[in-house]
């Protein structure tokens, strides 16, 4: 028992980021619009509150499809981090939360905050006393189909440099996109 609160006692803050596959979840519409590109992030982590940690993160992606259309999101969140206890030099993290996604649509150039979903699975080991260095696998649902139609789609207002290619309400659909990153984490433990 003793030892169980020294290792509760020894877990530290810690930074990071990570690296690797940013992709369209498979069966989904949004994957038959985007392509797989490469994601990158951030995240912080600190063992609170009990035997939970609390993760916070961020990430940059920017999907690009096979004609004009890409698409930009930067998540942001925050989640509860359990740490499965499995005696062994690897540790495997389950994680679960919510944040906000910024996401910007081309070529019609709609940015905003969507409300967001996160998950997500960490594998990693140790190296020395304070390297971490493992692989993570994310998984964000960016919910757009709780949000009313922007503005200039409900008012009938015409400019002469509107495009009416992308001010057609009838093609505006709100959905929501998943999306699951797969990459290579490094962490430094404070």
């Amino acid at each position: 028992m003793s030892q169980n609160i020294e290792d509760y006692q020894k877990r530290r803050y810690e930074v990071g980021g990570w690296v690797g596959a940013a992709n369209p979840f498979p069966g989904t519409p949004a994957v038959r619009f985007l392509d797989t590109t490469l994601g990158g992030g951030f995240y912080a982590r600190m063992p609170w509150p009990y035997i939970f940690y609390t993760e916070v993160g961020g990430g940059y992606s920017v999907f690009l499809s096979r004609s004009e259309r890409s698409l930009t999101v930067m998540p942001l969140y925050a989640a509860l981090v359990y740490k499965i206890p499995i005696e062994m030099p690897i540790q495997f993290f389950l994680k679960g939360g919510g944040g906000e996604a910024y996401v910007v649509a081309r070529p019609a150039d709609t940015a905003r905050w969507d409300p967001m979903l996160y998950g997500g699975m960490e594998a990693s080991f140790i190296a020395g006393r304070r390297i971490r260095i493992g692989i993570r696998v994310d998984y964000n649902k960016v919910m757009e189909s709780n949000l009313n139609m922007p503005p200039q789609y409900t008012y009938p207002l015409a400019s002469p440099y509107d495009d009416p290619r992308l001010l057609n309400p009838n093609a505006y659909k709100l959905q929501n996109a998943d999306f699951f990153y797969f990459g290579l984490v490094v962490g430094v433990l404070l």
